[in-house]
């Protein structure tokens, strides 16, 4: 005859298996049958449109706490105890970029590599640019990336490069290329180098990010002789003491 004990343990393993079998059930059955009853579970991330499963699937519209970041599909399993691991990708008309995960949880994301693009056109509104009509995008291979709900961007490192960058009106020129080296010099305090490649045009200076602040400090500079530049960045900053404009940003985030 069993003993309390062996009952008590043989009705844990019982219960371990039938939640082992309830958790597998919904990996694979269809996300959008049970989505609505099971949102909380998810946040901070909210889908919209779903198809597929928790573990493969997409969603015609994801949001991270707040922020609205556009289709996204996805391949995922366990991480840690604490969270999910594998990868997302996220994509829009002007963006498509690729996130492998190392942890994400309702407090944290970890992300071990963003890979992919963000057209120029996106930012394009955020920088004034009211005379001159510029094209390009930006290629991003980021090498780590933690954000934390609470503080913002906790390390960022690796490289964002404004590739085919170039003047479409009120003439055509291609201006080379922009780079972003981004370090993390304590937990939540990164900074960024900017630096460029062109025989037209010189862009220098640096982006600064902070718990939930941002600043960007950056010198634009046309070279001798590519008059039609100065035009073009007519409105963008602030005009620089010996030609070129001075841009000045920040903000929180």
């Amino acid at each position: 005859m069993k003993s309390t004990t062996d009952r008590i343990i043989g009705l844990i393993k019982w219960l371990l298996i039938l939640a082992v079998i309830i958790v597998l059930l919904l990996a694979v059955l269809p996300l959008r049958w049970y989505y609505d009853y099971a949102s909380d579970y998810f946040k901070p991330v909210v889908l919209r449109d779903v198809s597929g499963s928790v573990i493969k699937g997409e969603a015609g519209a994801l949001r991270y706490d707040v922020i609205p970041l556009g289709q996204a599909e996805w391949l995922l399993y366990p991480g840690s105890l604490k969270g999910i691991g594998g990868r997302v990708r996220l994509h829009d008309e002007q963006y498509d970029l690729t996130f492998k995960l190392k942890e994400i949880n309702q407090n944290q994301a970890k992300i071990k590599q963003v890979t992919g693009y963000l057209n120029w056109a996106y930012l394009q509104p955020y920088l004034q640019i009211k005379q001159g009509r510029f094209d390009g995008y930006w290629q991003f291979a980021i090498d780590q990336l933690v954000y934390s709900k609470q503080t913002g961007i906790e390390r960022l490192n690796g490289q964002v490069i404004l590739k085919d960058f170039q003047l479409l009106a009120p003439n055509q020129m291609p201006l080379g290329e922009v780079k972003i080296d981004l370090e993390t010099k304590s937990a939540g305090v990164i900074a960024g180098t900017i630096s460029s490649n062109s025989d037209r045009l010189t862009v220098s200076g640096a982006f600064y990010i902070q718990p939930n602040r941002w600043q960007l400090n950056v010198d634009i500079v046309p070279k001798p002789g590519f008059y039609q530049l100065n035009s073009a960045l007519q409105g963008v900053g602030d005009p620089r003491p010996g030609g070129g404009r001075r841009l000045n940003r920040a903000g929180f985030y």
